[in-house]
């Protein structure tokens, strides 16, 4: 009886022993699953699976989401593009979750392995446990974690820090734009995108060209100012022969004067492209005899026919002096043997123009045809020829003519393989005149384009100073097109060429001198070179490449874009052509006066306007009254004529200032002079006659004469 009872108690003990066993393997299980973390708001309990897996209530993000190794239902982000091998959450089978601190694997210090292929940052783990662990009660987490830098939380205060800063920084250089008067363009910033690739300096040469000498002197502001090319347009300046020698205008460039600025040019690394017109504005060639058969319209040499046979010879005959004299072989003869391949320029690119073609599809040859394609076939057919001829170059056109072209015609054209438009736009606003859809469709046909702004020769045929603030607008509003469209293109944009008019065509008068622009110049160039405008005196090029003086104080505004403020900062500087600038200056402002003058006297006062000359019907003293200040203004004006031949000599020819001397200076001297004369028979009268004063005759041509 004693014996089975022990036996029942042993029994008993086996099965205790067994229940308690599996008892606390459940709790040991579950507190590994669930063991819970007090959070520091208000104490909610959350178990290790929902830290894990993320909480329902978006508090704490999952461990596994943070590092990467679980992905939800929730479809990933189309550019998420990870491979199939993390399409399972790792760990994961049959509802358990298996959850291993990773280890080093690799070759990479900062790396852990977790299997084949697959890692991270070590790092990152750390941090992301450690911002959990911090979470734990002081004393919980004395006990279990040694105190360590948060790593994660540091690189985020950082991060936040340098976004502060920069915020700050793009803040105080608005603030300094304003000030200055620089327009304040989104996107444009010490922190934004990289500039052009390509700065191109446009010289627009006809009728007047600047000695080479004085050319010569600019390159090396130019490039440091930020240029990586010159753009010349020839026109009548090259020394054309044979055939084509009376294209050459009396005054131009001998063949080794440009060989002296080409070398010059590629000494520096400055590319050299040659324009060549050769659709419109050919004027130069079209109003003479020998070539006035070649016009589209007989009583305008604007345009040439593309329908003659002849029309493409003389083209090819003009691009083949031009572009073999800009190659090496051809300067063999005229370089010494150690400067050949070293300082002859390696012609990349040619610009064969095609701009405002005014006239097309009017003569009987052409009028058949549709414009369009018209001007696309010739295009089509030049760009091949220079293609066969040339086939290193590539060959640039202006974009104005294919603005309004649809896509289809443009890609079947074929001219998107042949040619990269340069698409010009010279005001503030870019897109009023070249719309997104246009560059939509620029981007369908070409790889790749370049832009053009301006920086003289683009506000008035008859302006003396460029107005500067217009014209760094124009270029800062161009960088912020280039960095949203450039990505359309397969290729990306070339760069930004800054052209500088000499004349709005070859028949108009000159407009803004080159050296007169050359502050102008600096101001849009020196941008373009960095993307935006650098309102630091130190840092931006500007003031040093102009020889100017230094700002006297350092919160003292050394540019400010205002006609008063530009013209006392750059006067002062000793630029190749400064003495030029300062006349400029001077006669701008004589200019204004006198206008002032001999308009106030002919319609605001009342005693020596053209009517009282023509009936002279004036009295003596008002008349003195009235031109005291013409003596004054005429003596300045004089002087000011007699100083602009030598003034102008630094950097043209005598044909070029004596031109603009006859176009700026002399009619505003005759006036005054008229004036004087006009007075002075006024004052001669003693005697005058009844009213009313008789009519011109010239009135009977209206039908109205002293009878009626």
């Amino acid at each position: 009886m004693h014996s089975r009872v022990l036996m029942v108690c042993w029994r008993r003990k086996l099965f205790f022993f067994g229940a308690s066993l599996l008892f606390l393997l459940a709790l040991w299980f579950w507190g590994f699953l669930y063991t819970t973390h007090i959070t520091e708001d208000g104490g909610k309990i959350v178990s290790v699976r929902e830290l894990m897996l993320g909480s329902s209530h978006g508090r704490h993000e999952g461990l596994l989401h943070r590092l990467g190794l679980y992905e939800s239902d929730d479809p990933s982000p189309s550019g998420d593009q990870r491979g199939s091998a993390w399409s399972q959450p790792v760990g994961l089978d049959s509802g358990g979750v298996k959850f291993v601190r990773p280890t080093l694997g690799g070759s990479n210090a900062g790396s852990f392995s977790l299997g084949p292929g697959k890692g991270r940052l070590s790092k990152e783990w750390d941090a992301i446990m450690q911002e959990h662990a911090d979470e734990k009660s002081p004393r919980e987490a004395s006990q279990h974690h040694p105190t360590h830098v948060d790593e994660g939380t540091k690189g985020q205060r950082h991060i936040s820090d340098e976004m502060r800063m920069a915020a700050e920084r793009q803040s105080h250089y608005e603030h300094e734009l304003k000030r200055m008067g620089v327009p304040v363009i989104a996107g444009l910033g010490p922190g934004g995108r990289p500039p052009p690739a390509q700065r191109l300096v446009h010289f627009d040469l006809k009728g007047a060209p600047p000695r080479v000498a004085y050319l010569r002197r600019l390159l090396p502001i130019l490039k440091t100012l930020g240029a990586t090319g010159i753009l010349l347009e020839y026109e009548d300046m090259f020394p054309y022969g044979g055939q084509l020698a009376p294209l050459a205008a009396r005054n131009a460039y001998t063949r080794d004067e440009i060989l002296e600025l080409l070398k010059a040019a590629f000494a520096l690394g400055l590319n050299v492209i040659p324009l060549v017109q050769t659709f419109g504005h050919l004027e130069y060639a079209l109003k003479l005899q020998d070539f006035a058969h070649l016009r589209e319209v007989e009583d305008s040499p604007q345009a040439l026919c593309p329908s003659y046979n002849a029309s493409l010879v003389f083209l090819e005959a003009l691009l083949e002096q031009v572009i073999e004299y800009h190659t090496p072989a051809a300067n063999e003869n005229l370089l010494h043997k150690d400067d050949i391949g070293r300082l002859t320029p390696k012609l990349t690119h040619v610009h064969i123009g095609c701009d405002e073609v005014y006239h097309l599809a009017e003569c009987p040859r052409c009028r058949h045809r549709l414009r369009d394609q018209l001007f696309l076939d010739h295009v089509y057919n030049l760009a091949t020829l220079v293609r066969r001829r040339w086939p290193h170059l590539r060959i640039i056109i202006w974009d104005d003519m294919l603005r309004h072209i649809s896509a289809e015609a443009l890609q079947a054209s074929g001219i998107g393989r042949l040619v990269e438009p340069m698409i010009w736009v010279y005001t503030e606003d870019i897109y009023k005149f070249v719309q997104s859809p246009t560059w939509e469709k620029y981007a369908s046909v070409f790889g790749t384009a370049w832009a053009a702004s301006a920086f003289k020769g683009a506000h008035g045929e008859g302006l003396l100073v460029p107005p500067v603030r217009r014209h760094l607008e124009n270029t800062l509003r161009w960088l912020a097109v280039m960095q949203g469209e450039g990505s359309r293109f397969t290729h990306g944009l070339q760069g930004l060429a800054l052209t500088g008019w000499q004349r709005y065509d070859h028949f108009a008068v000159l407009c803004e001198l080159l050296p007169t622009a050359l502050p102008s110049l600096a101001v849009c160039l020196s941008t373009a070179a960095k993307g935006y405008f650098d309102v630091s005196a130190r840092t931006n090029p500007i003031l040093s490449s102009l020889t100017c003086p230094e700002p006297t104080g350092e919160h003292h505004a050394w540019l400010e874009l205002h006609k008063d403020s530009l013209a006392v900062t750059f006067s002062r500087c000793m630029f190749p052509g400064s003495m030029i600038y300062r006349f400029m200056l001077r006669l701008t402002t004589l200019m204004a006066e006198a206008d002032e003058y001999i308009d106030g006297i002919k319609h605001r006062r009342g005693w020596l306007t053209d009517y009282n000359i023509r009936h002279n019907f004036s009295t003596a003293a008002r008349v003195d009254d009235l031109l005291s200040d013409n003596y004054r203004l005429l003596n300045s004006v004089s002087n000011l004529a007699r100083n602009a031949a030598s003034t102008l000599a630094e950097a043209y020819d005598h044909w070029t200032y004596g031109e603009f001397i006859e176009q700026r200076i002399f009619p505003m001297m005759e006036e005054l002079k008229r004036l004087e004369r006009a007075g002075d028979g006024l004052k001669k009268r003693r005697v005058w006659p009844q009213r009313p004063l008789p009519y011109l005759k010239p009135f009977e041509v209206l039908g109205i004469d002293e009878k009626t």
